[in-house]
């Protein structure tokens, strides 16, 4: 199944300093995401087990650690493209098990709409 073209970026700037990464999609929509609310949206079964029909129990709560989690990056490399439709983060609190797909990403209504003025890439 192919995902839709709005679904795949144009262009992913990453400012570690300010803890930002910004994604041009194709649809040239343009959203930036601070670090704490990719760390803390993290789709793997570890933290949303329910996704992932792991958890028969409801609800579906997020634990603490999860609602609390911190996103820091030691460098770039730290995020890694997976194939052609996913990237990977691999967060300084040991947690790496993430894969943050097109779609998913998309559905993370980042809260700020402008593109960063201060990058390092």
């Amino acid at each position: 199944m192919t995902e839709p073209a709005s679904e795949k970026p144009t262009g992913i700037l990453v400012d570690l300093p300010q803890r930002l990464i910004q994604i041009t999609w194709r649809d040239d929509a343009v959203r930036v995401y601070d670090f704490d609310t990719l760390r803390r949206a993290c789709p793997c079964a570890e933290c949303r087990p329910w996704l992932h029909d792991l958890l028969t129990q409801s609800p579906h709560e997020i634990s603490a650690a999860t609602r609390q989690a911190v996103g820091n990056l030691a460098s770039l490399q730290d995020i890694q493209p997976v194939g052609s439709y996913a990237l990977h983060f691999n967060w300084a609190d040991g947690h790496t098990s993430g894969i943050y797909d097109w779609k998913y990403l998309r559905t993370l209504d980042a809260s700020a709409d402008l593109p960063l003025t201060d990058q390092t890439t």
